[in-house]
């Protein structure tokens, strides 16, 4: 114990104001330890909220996305069950008076031509609606 006290009187001989500085930041540190800890809070509260807000908006983006992708869904759906419904037809057509094929086909690829082009036309409406909810948003504008 001796030894300590002669290193620490001969530190203090040397360089007085090192010990000093050394009790200024202890206290300084003491002091100030409460506003670092809420400085250190209040930023992690503030990334929380940033990142729930993201969250938020990626949930309401997958949620549009689901709509539009159910509609597509419905849309594809109904497209095959007409097809199914136009191969029935043909084979009945086909069934009952198979001299007229050629005139069955002709009719039931006009039904096709024109459920190909509804179906476009259905398609394109889907993605303006999708271009037009990915328009700018009121946040990206401000």
């Amino acid at each position: 114990m001796d030894a300590i006290g002669r290193i620490f009187l001969a530190s203090v001989e040397r360089a007085p104001w090192g010990w000093g500085l050394f009790v200024t930041v202890i206290v300084a540190l003491w002091r100030g330890w409460p506003a670092i800890i809420d400085a250190s809070v209040r930023a992690r509260m503030a990334l929380g909220d940033r990142r729930l807000g993201r969250i938020e908006k990626l949930e309401q983006r997958i949620d549009q996305q689901r709509v539009s992708f159910e509609a597509e869904i419905s849309i594809l759906r109904h497209d095959l069950n007409n097809a199914n419904t136009c191969l029935d037809l043909l084979l009945t057509l086909l069934e009952t008076q198979p001299e007229k094929a050629a005139e069955h086909a002709a009719r039931i690829k006009a039904m096709m031509d024109r459920r190909a082009r509804d179906l476009s036309a259905e398609k394109a409406t889907i993605r303006a609606a999708r271009i037009v909810g990915a328009g700018p948003s009121t946040e990206d504008a401000a």
